[in-house]
Formats: structure tokens, sequence, C-alpha cells
């Protein structure tokens, strides 16, 4: 069965790096930050059940970006864009990806 409810979608950035430029296109709900993996993924579950079809941003340091997508079967680093719904985490290109 499906989720019925609009995802959430999660900018997940390095905190040591200038936010990509695409960002400022985005209306962002709320912006946080994390220290830890484990913080960084329970940080975006819990907010994706407040921000139901809204963005929010969440800085961390690189390295727990990366180990929180691999702890979600995604690969990858920051930037990341991830829908998040109960389904899990799907990510998805940044607004300036070309198709």
């Amino acid at each position: 069965m499906s989720d019925l409810q609009c995802p959430a979608t999660a900018v997940l950035l390095d905190d040591a790096v200038p936010p990509p430029a695409w960002l400022a296109r985005l209306p962002v709900a709320e912006r946080l930050g994390a220290h830890g993996a484990e913080e960084l993924v329970r940080l975006v579950e819990d907010t994706a059940d407040l921000f139901r079809g809204e963005t929010f941003v969440v800085a961390a340091p690189a390295g727990d970006v990366a180990q929180a997508l691999r702890e979600r079967g995604l690969g990858g680093r920051a930037p990341a864009v991830v829908e998040v719904d109960s389904a899990g985490w799907r990510r998805v290109p940044p607004p300036d990806h070309a198709p």
C-alpha cells in the first residue's frame, strides 16, 4: 500500500561549505543542524512527519550525511535531496538537475 500523504523533502547539506545556489530557489519551511549520523537520521525522520509536502534543510558534517544516506540504502554525499515518507527515503535530483 502506498503512502497517502505527500512526502517531505529534506535537503542534506555539508555544514562546512556554502549551500548550493539552487537552494535559494526552494521554499524552505525549516533549517536545522545535526551532529552524528544517528542524530541526522532521527532528525530527518521526525521533521519529515511535521513537514509533509514541504522542504526542510539539515546541515551536518559531510561524513555524517554520507553515513546517514548509506544507512537508508542510498549512496552519495552532500548536498543531497531526499523525499521522506512512510515508505522510506528516496534520492531525487536537485532543482537544477537537467534530465
